[in-house]
């Protein structure tokens, strides 16, 4: 930077001057600067549109499926015992609910001690041990604690605490209050010393639990005892009984576990049972109307959700599925593949005459050639020369075969190779419509297919079809974790059980068979109710030996399971010590933790909360019932259906609004962003109303935002086909109220007639309701496909480019780019204008110098004169 002198000798001002010499510089740089501005503001109104509109894009990917529209509600006779809610899943009808028992945390009350504060210590309680070793035991969780003589009552507490537990000390009753913190059997509690002093130290503090105190001096649950009891004349006779609990704990539990899978699939078969049965009757009228229906329907409930995409063709007396694929033939149309029995594809090519709406298809031939591709992808006409095609001719140009990796290179006059300009080779599989290939006949969409046999069922009938479909596909798709297919009660012998029974004697076999002759031991019901028995008695049996269910979870052979027995025999002979020297405070009282148990439709749920998810039903139990049953009735939510189009339709009318608003604003005119020293002329009020004058208008009629608008317009606008008839929202008495009618910028939003909320429309008779109450299924299709298309139609818009991200609808990759060279730009003009400034200071301070030595030479001549 060159020495700045302002106007010491001439007295100029230099630097107004300069700035003025450098204006026009200035000038073209708060040109890059407004425009920089200006791009910054309209990307922060993408990025705040784009945000909503991917927003809708997300929400909608849930409304192209059945489930977001299959809503239930549901209803209590006696709220006072039990709250209901239904899922999607859950069966419409009345269902009978008993609450046999409601479940209950592990409670204890201390017995009374002489403790005037929690500051109060064991110590000055009489304790007057060393260390005092306690377990806090919790359902499978054991934690150890440490207490001395000078712990306080706070202390204990805080360590009762620590271990998962709630508790506290009353000074005014003088007692502990000690309570787990969940509900249920397995979140009980108890507290044991695992130590002479532990088993003190409880006595002391008044928790110290045995049960009730019998005649006989002794108490009736003490705690020690279940460990005491493997205790045998020596170290290797206990471990041996320690052992053999082991084997009976394991050989409980593996037989539990395999009655309880029993009892499960045979429960779960009596709904197959009922639901097989009602579907081969549907598929029997089926035939009865139309002989080899029921065929069909079998094929198109097995491709499931891929009939969207697959054709079917009549093969004899069964069919041929083609599945869409990826590929296209030569002209490209798309292709869809059938494999034969003998592994092999074949492919047919689909043809669509736009102008009658029709498609043909017809068999193609595959055949394989060589590809010559350049290193923009791009296909080449190229000569293969050369002794093995070792060089390749493609106009003037040869390109050298590069043994290392394949490729010919470019050959460049020197005779080396041009790595940038390469021709990879492979082969390319190409598929042509046979020569002379006729329409094949007799082809369908399987979509179309089903949907048409699935109309030509009256309601009823395909409501019992749907329901028993379900039944059936979530039964037979099922796996067995713990039985084995050869099991007779694994999931494949019920299956076949069943569906041999009604190739016998139909429904009749079948019910008979579920239901059993009267006898109490015949009969799928009865069967899993004994198995259930049985497993809950073997579980019973192995909590009672739950004290050697870590060790039974160990390889017997590993350094764990010899570790995990020394331990445990370490612990039985302390339970055997203190079974019969530990004290127990006999005012104790402890209620223990307690499972809920609930009937549903006459089968038993047990739980160790009150909250039960059963076939779509989430059931929180309040109060007990007794042998006395409530009622739950399930029904469609038409109110929930009706909301779920309303809250879609308020969303897509906010956003179509603000697009509208957006694309209509009045143009700024000659606006532009206000510099540092415009800003500086002006007040806060009027900068905002000058800036937003700008930012309302940036994207008036922009042609990207124009391109979202008209492609989600016309999605909505698009009709369905369903059952051969087409809908569109009209139909259903959804409509925009045209460019007359609306408010301003509303034009593109739809109103629904008879809506409450909507001052425009809800003088109007309500078509939406109407139809869900009478066709819920039309309108549910109907959103389902009208979601499809909106969603696809903002993917379409959505999708990456080299402009633009993923999930972007404005070319973002563009806008930094060129706010990236702003920055660049307005950089180089700061160095221009740093650079000339440095100029003309330079020149004025060559001229002060000249003037300062001019005067002091005429300062000098005048002192000779005077």
């Amino acid at each position: 930077m060159a020495i700045r002198l302002s106007g010491m000798a001439s007295g100029l001002d230099t630097d107004s001057i300069v700035k003025a010499m450098v204006s026009s510089y200035t000038t073209r740089k708060e040109k890059y600067q407004k425009a920089q501005t200006k791009l910054e503001w309209t990307q922060d109104a993408w990025k705040s549109l784009n945000t909503k509109v991917y927003s809708l894009y997300s929400n909608i990917s849930n409304l192209r499926f059945s489930t977001a529209y299959n809503l239930k509600k549901t209803s209590v006779s006696d709220t006072t015992k039990a709250t209901v809610k239904a899922g999607s899943g859950a069966p419409s009808g009345t269902q009978s609910l008993k609450i046999k028992q409601m479940a209950k945390a592990g409670y204890m009350t201390g017995a009374e001690i002489k403790a005037d504060s929690e500051k109060t210590t064991l110590a000055q309680l009489g304790y007057t041990g060393g260390d005092a070793k306690l377990e806090v035991k919790m359902g499978d969780e054991t934690k150890s604690i440490t207490l001395s003589a000078s712990s306080t009552m706070n202390d204990v507490v805080k360590e009762l605490r620590n271990a998962g537990l709630d508790a506290n000390y009353d000074s005014s009753y003088k007692r502990f209050y000690i309570s787990s913190k969940k509900t249920g059997v397995a979140n009980d509690f108890t507290i044991t010393g695992s130590n002479i002093d532990g088993a003190s130290a409880l006595y002391s503090l008044g928790i110290a639990y045995g049960g009730e105190k019998t005649t006989t001096g002794t108490y009736s649950s003490n705690p020690y005892d279940e460990y005491a009891a493997l205790h045998g004349v020596s170290d290797d006779e206990t471990r041996a009984k320690i052992e053999a609990a082991v084997t009976n704990y394991n050989n409980l539990t593996t037989d539990a576990a395999k009655m309880n899978a029993q009892s499960k699939n045979l429960m779960n078969a009596v709904n197959y049972g009922y639901s097989y049965a009602t579907l081969q009757g549907i598929y029997e009228k089926l035939d009865a109307n139309n002989a080899g229906d029921s065929d069909k329907l079998k094929l198109l409930e097995k491709l499931g959700s891929s009939r969207d995409g697959a054709l079917i063709s009549k093969n004899g007396a069964s069919y041929d599925t083609y599945t869409k694929t990826t590929l296209t033939d030569t002209k490209g149309n798309t292709l869809y593949k059938y494999i034969d029995s003998d592994n092999n594809s074949h492919y047919i090519a689909a043809v669509a005459d736009t102008d009658k709406g029709t498609t043909s298809y017809y068999d193609v031939t595959e055949s394989t050639r060589t590809a010559y591709t350049d290193a923009d992808g791009k296909e080449l006409e190229a000569v293969p020369t050369g002794d093995g095609d070792t060089t390749l001719k493609v106009g003037d140009k040869t390109y050298k075969k590069d043994e290392a990796d394949g490729k010919y290179y470019l050959q460049k006059e020197d005779g080396t190779a041009d790595k940038t300009d390469f021709i990879t080779v492979s082969q390319k599989t190409e598929y042509t419509i046979e020569a002379g290939a006729v329409n094949k006949t007799g082809i369908e969409s399987a979509s179309v297919a089903y949907d048409t046999i699935i109309k030509s069922m009256d309601e009823k009938t395909k409501s019992s079809y749907d329901e028993a479909l379900a039944s059936v596909q979530a039964f037979e798709n099922s796996k067995d974790e713990v039985l084995g297919s050869d099991d007779k009660y694994s999931v494949a012998s019920l299956t076949k059980a069943i569906q041999n029974a009604y190739a016998g004697n139909g429904k009749e076999a079948v019910e008979q068979l579920l239901a059993g002759n009267g006898n109490e031991t015949d009969g799928f019901v009865n069967k899993a109710n004994a198995l259930e028995e049985a497993a809950e008695a073997n579980t019973k049996k192995a909590a009672d030996s739950n004290i050697v269910k870590e060790l039974a979870s160990k390889q017997k052979d590993s350094s764990e399971y010899t570790q995990a027995l020394n331990d445990l025999l370490d612990r039985v002979n302390t339970a055997y010590t203190l079974q019969n020297k530990a004290l127990f405070n006999s005012q104790v009282k402890k209620v223990a933790g307690q499972d809920s148990e609930i009937e549903l439709n006459g089968v038993k749920y047990t739980g160790d909360s009150n909250s039960y998810s059963i076939n779509g039903l989430t059931i929180e139990a309040l109060a007990e019932t007794g042998d006395s049953a409530i009622s739950i009735t399930t029904s469609t939510d038409t109110q929930g259906v009706y909301d779920k189009v309303k809250d879609f339709l308020t969303e897509y009318n906010n956003i179509i609004n603000e697009m509208t608003k957006l694309y209509n604003a009045d143009s700024a005119g000659s606006y532009e962003p206000l510099t540092d020293d415009e800003k500086d002329q002006m007040s806060d009020k009027e900068i905002e109303k000058w800036e937003t004058k700008i930012k309302d208008s940036l994207l008036r009629r922009d042609s990207t935002l124009g391109s979202v608008m008209t492609a989600m317009q016309t999605a909505m606008m698009s009709s369905v086909e369903i059952g051969g008839k087409k809908y569109s929202l009209s139909s259903f008495g959804i409509s925009t109220l045209g460019f007359l009618n609306a408010a301003e910028n509303e034009q593109n939003a739809y109103h629904i007639d008879g809506d409450e909320d909507d001052a425009n429309t809800s003088g109007k008779t309500d078509k939406l309701m109407a139809a869900i109450n009478d066709d819920p299924d039309t309108v549910m299709q109907f959103m389902q496909q009208l979601s499809t298309n909106l969603y696809s139609a903002i993917g379409d818009k959505m999708k990456s480019t080299d402009l633009s991200s993923a999930f972007t609808i404005y070319n973002d990759k563009q806008m930094k780019t060129e706010y990236t060279n702003y920055t660049k730009t307005i950089k180089e003009w700061e160095k221009k204008i740093s650079d000339r400034e440095d100029y003309y200071y330079n020149k004025f301070t060559q001229m002060e110098l000249a003037m300062t030595k001019l005067n002091s030479t005429q300062s000098s001549i005048s002192s000779y004169f005077s």
